[in-house]
């Protein structure tokens, strides 16, 4: 291989490096993933075991995922200023250390505490990860790139919770975590092994102020922030329909275990296998008509989980991953593709949408889901992809 011709250019699927690049951010994300969901659904154990309702239950994932925006801006700013591998290192490891003392924590508010730390190192990431391909992969390979990522999003967001679901029905809570911790060590080790170091990342020597207004340009772009909304959206109506499942699944007429309840989290396979599908459909159709056709995979899901014999809810979780991951992938794609400037800024204001919408679709739907129970929570996530309007925002953006 010529390895100055390596060095002048991004990498494409017939180098190496490509494949380094992408076996090394599918391995942190499976451990950011898998980290950030494998409390979600042990939130019934938790009411059980320290006497807390469903709604407080669920701070251990709104806390973790609260922080996270804050790590998103910080850490984005940083891996556009100083560089990204190294923020990316340092968040692996202590998300690592923080799920190995987890297990030995004293009580729940230790607990919450600990993981509101967590989930601002868990931003490193994926703040910097979308940055990284932006430079170091060829354009053209830029969906094929970021589409194994989302796919190992999804993969780690599914392991987690069949994990954390199956291990804590044979053992306990604590097993489960400090197994995530043993696996979160093994894989810092192997990012650091695989991840090449950055070639066309440039150290920025601009005024700090002048910095930050070029990474806030992104907020006066209406395109940007059309895609900022839509991850909001589309991830408060995937977070409450995984948040409050497992209590659906508890309660009359199913009373499945929490062994069952775990295995409904294989639904994640079919968001593992489809964006790196819809990527290549992309590159014929264009972006945005594979995001419509997502939502519309999202909106039937949510749909069918209202019949109330079981297939019906299990086929209804799998249209829902399929949709959900599509258009987040197609969404991710676009920003980083859009972005000129400040590629970690911009991806980090898409994550920083995104997450709230994580914690607006678990704690704050509690609220609904103790009042009006299952329908209360799939009705709101139905009205919030309707009424927001995001056919006639596809349309436009298209149009753009």
């Amino acid at each position: 291989m010529d390895m100055s011709k390596e060095a002048s250019a991004p990498y494409t699927p017939k180098e190496r490096g490509f494949w380094r690049v992408t076996a090394a951010l599918m391995i942190a994300s499976l451990l950011v993933f898998s980290t950030l969901y494998v409390f979600q659904p042990l939130l019934p154990v938790f009411v059980r075991e320290f006497d807390v309702s469903a709604t407080e239950s669920s701070l251990l994932v709104s806390a973790c995922v609260f922080s996270m925006i804050f790590g998103l801006f910080v850490l984005g700013f940083l891996a556009d200023r100083y560089g990204r591998l190294w923020v990316m290192i340092i968040s692996l490891g202590i998300t690592a250390v923080l799920l190995i003392a987890m297990p030995f924590t004293p009580s729940f508010s230790v607990l919450v505490i600990l993981r509101f730390l967590q989930g601002f190192f868990l931003a490193g990431v994926p703040a910097a990860a979308m940055g990284y391909l932006g430079e170091e992969i060829s354009p053209r390979d830029i969906g094929l790139a970021m589409t194994l990522y989302i796919s190992s999003n999804a993969l780690g967001g599914m392991g987690g919770r069949v994990l954390a679901g199956y291990l804590t029905d044979l053992f306990t809570w604590q097993t489960t975590i400090l197994a995530v911790g043993i696996f979160g060590i093994a894989a810092t080790v192997l990012f650091i092994f695989l991840m090449p170091k950055e070639r066309f990342f440039t150290k920025q020597h601009q005024p700090l102020r002048q910095d930050l207004q070029g990474m806030l340009y992104h907020l006066a772009d209406k395109k940007m922030l059309s895609l900022f909304l839509m991850g909001m959206v589309l991830q408060i109506v995937f977070t409450a329909i995984w948040t409050y499942l497992p209590f659906y699944l508890q309660s009359e007429p199913y009373n499945w275990p929490l062994k069952w309840i775990a295995f409904t989290y294989f639904a994640y396979g079919l968001g593992v296998l489809a964006p790196p599908l819809a990527g290549r459909i992309s590159n014929r159709i264009g972006l945005p008509k594979v995001m419509l056709a997502g939502v519309l995979l999202l909106l039937s899901g949510v749909g069918l989980t209202l019949i109330t014999p079981a297939l019906f809810v299990v086929m209804g979780l799998g249209l829902l991953c399929m949709g959900f991951f599509i258009a987040h992938s197609m969404a991710s794609a676009l920003v980083t593709k859009s972005a000129k400037h400040h590629r970690s800024g911009a991806s980090g204001f898409y994550l920083i949408s995104y997450y709230i919408g994580v914690t607006i679709g678990s704690t704050a739907v509690g609220t609904l889901w103790e009042n009006f129970r299952w329908f209360g929570v799939t009705g709101t996530s139905l009205v919030f992809l309707l009424v927001l309007g995001f056919l006639p925002m596809y349309k436009k953006m298209h149009q753009a």
